[in-house]
């Protein structure tokens, strides 16, 4: 009894998973160019097309879904540089806010780090949609009036906690058009391998299997069964 009772216990806590690495071995990075080049092939019915562009096409593809180690710490440092620039510019938000002022936050913070020079422009796309996505759960989750936002301190509009009541049903309504209007763009549940995530846990859509993130970083194939879309639990 104690025995079957370890046993599930171990294969329970495989389920859940880890902060895990992104990193793949290169056979496994190889059957996933694999499919992904079969995929293309079938798109158009086997008919015409080279294998080898196919598989060209695939491995440009996958390369960009799991990033590697130097990669990954690039695109995480945009992404927390990222977040404190619309922070910041959240925090300066007038009265006047509403769902235009919130859009032209994210383009103004993407404006700032491009001209920084130190960031590719697909490196700073992928930021932005993290997130945007992040922006997303946050306004859904703060309340009809923002009343819950002194509880959830780490979303990025954590910094209009102490303005005062007007500004907060002001805000309240922008986010509301905002995330109507957002909301036909980006499906802020959705994770996919290689994006990169608030900390939280997300479950695998492909057996429900969990990874825990302690802190934003990149997704990583499901522990249990190497599949790559996931959905936010929290």
């Amino acid at each position: 009894m104690a025995k079957a009772k370890t046993k599930s216990t171990q294969s329970r806590s495989s389920t859940r998973g880890t902060a895990a690495s992104t990193a793949v071995s290169e056979e496994e990075r190889r059957r996933l160019i694999a499919e992904v080049a079969y995929m293309r092939a079938q798109a158009r019915g086997f008919k015409g097309g080279d294998p080898m562009d196919d598989w060209l096409s695939a491995e440009r593809e996958i390369n960009k879904q799991l990033p590697g180690p130097q990669q990954q710490k690039q695109e995480l440092a945009a992404y927390k540089k990222l977040r404190s620039s619309v922070e910041k510019l959240l925090a300066d938000a007038k009265d006047t806010l509403n769902a235009d002022t919130i859009r032209q936050t994210l383009e103004d913070a993407r404006k700032q780090m491009s001209q920084l020079g130190d960031y590719t422009a697909d490196t700073i796309e992928k930021a932005i949609v993290t997130i945007e996505k992040e922006m997303l759960t946050a306004a859904r989750q703060a309340g009809v009036q923002l009343e819950n936002l002194a509880e959830r301190s780490t979303d990025v509009f954590a910094v209009w906690r102490d303005r005062g009541t007007q500004f907060l049903g002001r805000a309240a309504s922008a986010l509301r058009d905002w995330v109507q209007q957002a909301s036909t763009r980006i499906t802020e549940q959705t994770y996919h391998t290689g994006d990169i995530a608030a900390g939280g846990t997300l479950e695998c859509t492909a057996c429900g299997g969990q990874v825990q993130l302690k802190t934003a970083a990149h997704v990583p194939l499901c522990p249990s069964c190497r599949k790559s879309e996931f959905r936010r639990l929290s």
